[in-house]
């Protein structure tokens, strides 16, 4: 616990690199891109509306749980973009900056938090298009709005987590980039992301699925603060998804420190 403590200090005295860097990435994003930062824009739009596409004329799924279905798919894709694109971010972001990791020496934990900037912006991106959505279907602005960055701490923490752990072994074994969209792509479907969890909530499997998914409890905790009056959520979700993004992020966190020295032989 005290070398954690130790390195979030030596990233507070570094804190310019880290937004040098946060800025670097940004820019790099958007760089050479005709439509820029709208992407953040048409990604989610476009996802909402294959999947609206898909249960209305295709398959005739219906969603039970009461809540608008434009408001329950946008706000799942909101969380999945802002949890998917943050830990590819992190898991990547050793590998990326291999030549600037083995020519000078920095807090190596630097790396892996500014990748989470694009990420961030996109989300906010993201935020602004759902909040006019939410007023074009003449929906209320959730008082519960206000614990979203609650939310979107405790996302960025397991995010990091997770993102720490696939990074520190994917500089030596990089079969794992591989494997990192195959959890992103098939996460997405068994996590309620385009459906709420009204459909299982009361199925006797369910604890061990929250257990086994913690993911379904962030979703949820999302839905939460941006859909008024949403029903579905328990204080349970809330205790699961912040004891997982806990126990992930120093878990990561060790994992890191231990391989973190033998970074610049594997690169």
């Amino acid at each position: 616990m005290n070398k954690i403590i130790s390195k979030f200090k030596e990233i507070s005295q570094d804190y310019e690199l880290l937004v040098i860097l946060a800025k670097r990435d940004i820019s790099v994003r958007y760089k050479q891109t005709i439509l820029g930062v709208a992407w953040a824009v048409i990604r989610p739009m476009a996802t909402m509306l294959v999947f609206l596409f898909a249960f209305k004329n295709v398959a005739n799924i219906k969603d039970f749980s009461g809540y608008p279905i434009q408001l329950v798919i946008f706000s799942g894709i909101l969380f999945w973009n802002y949890f998917a694109n943050g830990f590819q971010s992190i898991s990547q972001s050793i590998l990326i900056n291999g030549n600037l990791i083995s020519k000078v020496y920095f807090p190596r934990l630097i790396i892996c938090i500014s990748s989470l900037a694009v990420t961030l912006v996109d989300f906010l991106v993201g935020l602004f298009v759902y909040i006019i959505l939410l007023l074009g279907l003449h929906q209320p602005i959730p008082e519960t709005i206000i614990f979203l960055p609650l939310a979107l701490i405790i996302t960025t923490i397991f995010s990091l987590g997770l993102g720490l752990i696939f990074a520190s072994f994917a500089v030596k074994f990089r079969d794992l980039l591989q494997a990192i969209p195959l959890i992103v792509q098939y996460g997405f479907f068994i996590t309620p992301i385009v459906y709420t969890s009204n459909e299982f909530i009361t199925k006797s499997w369910f604890p061990f699925y929250s257990f086994l998914n913690p993911l379904a409890s962030f979703v949820e905790l999302f839905r939460f603060c941006l859909i008024s009056n949403y029903s579905l959520f328990s204080f349970q979700y809330f205790i699961i998804a912040g004891f997982t993004s806990l126990i992930i992020l120093i878990i990561g966190l060790w994992i890191f420190d231990i391989r973190e020295d033998s970074f610049v032989d594997h690169l």
